[in-house]
């Protein structure tokens, strides 16, 4: 039987690889700073920022779906080598010489993950300073320039302030992530077209640096030669060590967790979602709305403050993620969540794109037909918000639309 290689020489290997030269044969990196972003190969990645290569612990890291590792794991996962083959490899680059006889065993145990670093956490003056050009904001603008009834124009702006949207002197909106403890995470930031523009609320692609997010803005503060990359200097550049502190995302809404401590969570993929069916359907004392900010999101981790909390959890896909979404609830194992399609299934159109989520719906019904949108009947509305149906028969609400209903 062949002889494990000693276990010095791994080290000799593994002490000799360049994290960034082994990912960057596969991917194409951007360095920034310290530190190297790309596409994150796990998962349908569309935005550099959350896929960071760390020379200096040589590893890698993706942000959004959490996966991470080595270069071993690296070329064992997308490279889709052996542990042998992965090791040879290496060997070869770094200029080791392997005795390939001594091959033919089981890999050692990985070994044990490194501590956890410290969470960032931002000080809320970040917050509060970007609110206060918000009513300039082309997501906001749009937003308020929507056809409400007057308490749906109400809660748009209480929802301005609930949800804390910003305003970067760039143009990004900014859906700020605030934990239950209200410590803020981060905030993804994103342009939106003008209102003037036949593509109003929706983000707008083609403009440069049209996403980003506020850690990544503070990792660039300053270049490799330890130059502010901001003119004028950016004010917060002591804040974020990415080589020191992580950021850890939370759910966009989480902050209200606790301020509504009977509310249903309602959970959808978007930011924009949410605020859009918290100003359409709010009723803060019976659903809140937050946003898990992409597919790959939706994870018994990121409930978990809710679960502990035993709240009742109703996830609302987006059309093309029903499948991918029920997949999910079933594997959070919860018994207080559900999966609502209904609404979408009943009231999309193929006009809508395949796509669409809830808030398309409710915006279309509500440029077509005004602030009733398709809620036509009591059954529209228990469809639209089934844990509102105890209430409705208690007290045998009706609609008044001239119909006798």
């Amino acid at each position: 039987m062949a002889q494990r290689i000693p276990q010095e020489t791994i080290d000799l290997i593994l002490r000799n690889t360049r994290i960034e030269d082994i990912v960057g044969e596969y991917q194409k990196l951007t360095k920034k700073g310290s530190r190297y972003l790309g596409y994150c190969p796990e998962h349908n990645d569309k935005h550099i920022g959350s896929f960071i290569v760390y020379p200096a612990k040589n590893c890698y890291r993706c942000f959004s779906c959490d996966a991470k590792g080595g270069a071993v794991t690296y070329l064992m996962k997308y490279a889709n080598m052996t542990y042998p083959q992965a090791i040879q490899h290496l060997a070869d680059k770094a200029g080791v010489s392997l005795d390939t006889n001594r091959f033919d065993y089981v890999p050692p145990k990985p070994m044990p993950a490194p501590p956890p670093m410290e969470m960032l956490i931002l000080p809320h003056s970040m917050v509060t300073a970007r609110e206060k050009d918000v009513m300039k904001n082309n997501f906001v603008r749009w937003l308020l320039s929507l056809p409400w009834d007057s308490a749906q124009k109400a809660r748009a702006l209480e929802n301005i302030r609930d949800y804390h949207l910003g305003h970067s002197k760039y143009g990004h909106t900014i859906f700020w992530q605030i934990d239950e403890l209200k410590r803020v995470r981060t905030g993804k930031m994103m342009k939106y077209y003008p209102t003037s523009h036949p593509k109003a609320g929706h983000r707008d692609k083609e403009a440069p640096y049209n996403y980003d997010w506020i850690h990544s803005t503070l990792a660039r503060h300053k270049d490799e030669n330890g130059q502010s990359t901001y003119d004028p200097p950016y004010p917060y550049p002591h804040i974020y060590n990415p080589d020191k502190q992580e950021m850890v995302q939370t759910l966009f809404g989480m902050h209200l967790l606790n301020r509504y401590p009977g509310a249903t969570v309602n959970i959808v993929e978007s930011e924009k979602t949410a605020v859009v069916m918290a100003t359409a359907w709010g009723n803060t004392s019976m659903g809140i709305w937050m946003a898990c900010g992409g597919k790959e999101n939706l994870s018994r981790l990121r409930l978990q403050p809710i679960i502990s909390r035993e709240r009742s959890i109703v996830l609302w896909p987006d059309r093309d993620a029903i499948e991918e979404w029920e997949k999910h609830a079933a594997a959070i194992d919860y018994k207080h969540i559900k999966v609502n399609t209904s609404y979408i299934k009943k009231w999309w159109r193929e006009a809508d794109g395949e796509k669409a989520d809830i808030a398309d719906i409710i915006v279309r019904e509500l440029l077509e037909h005004g602030p009733m949108g398709n809620v036509k009947t009591i059954g529209d509305v228990i469809a639209a918000a089934p844990e509102l149906k105890p209430l409705i028969e208690k007290l045998q609400l009706k609609i008044d639309n001239g119909n006798g209903e």
